[in-house]
């Protein structure tokens, strides 16, 4: 099986939904069954997951 990862682990990048853009570091990638990813990511001493699409490689401005 072969895995396209959109996110690389040790890469910076934000939430979405993060009203005040904080960095996050990819510290790991889950893969579920059905080959669903989810990524985890780490912003200080937090931990948390989420899938592709509440991620981005550059801030955004809601």
């Amino acid at each position: 099986m072969v895995i396209d990862d959109k996110y690389k682990i040790g890469q910076l990048v934000y939430l979405t939904t993060d009203e005040d853009q904080l960095k996050r570091i990819v510290t790991g990638i889950i893969i579920r069954s059905g080959n669903l990813e989810e990524y985890e990511l780490t912003c200080g001493m937090d931990i948390s997951r989420h899938v592709e699409i509440e991620i981005t490689k550059s801030k955004t401005y809601v």
